[in-house]
């Protein structure tokens, strides 16, 4: 008699040989290690489906709801908290690094239009004789 086994997802039963849920496709397997947390947050950020917007909403308003589903085993529905929080802190970094760039030229040419106009030497006029 085969073995039922129940998804955390959609909480319906299948047979425990299956490596996938039938009805709606997550690994039965619960493997939450670095290897496959690096791993899925790479492919990730290079494919944003409808699960970056189910995910948004609760992350903002309500972090704690979505790491608690997520934990739960409701996966297949949402990014993993820590794979969005990275993906949303390298948007951020990348974003913020313009305008860090262009605040730091302003700085830049403000001391250096400074220096310069403090900058004055004691000029004596030359005059051709002086030179030889």
């Amino acid at each position: 008699m085969p073995t039922i086994d129940q998804c955390k997802n959609c909480e319906r039963s299948f047979d425990a040989s299956f490596d996938y849920c039938p009805y709606c496709g997550q690994e039965t397997a619960d493997n939450l290690t670095f290897g496959v947390l690096f791993s899925n947050t790479i492919s990730n950020y290079f494919s944003i489906d409808a699960r970056f917007f189910r995910s948004f909403i609760p992350l903002m308003f309500q972090p704690g709801v979505l790491a608690r589903r997520f934990v739960d085993g409701k996966r297949l529905s949402y990014l993993h908290p820590a794979q969005f929080y990275l993906f949303i802190s390298v948007i951020f970094f990348f974003i913020f690094s313009f305008s860090v760039r262009k605040a730091d030229n302003t700085v830049s040419k403000a001391i250096q239009k400074s220096f310069d106009s403090e900058l004055s030497f004691d000029t004596i006029p030359l005059s051709p004789d002086s030179i030889k």
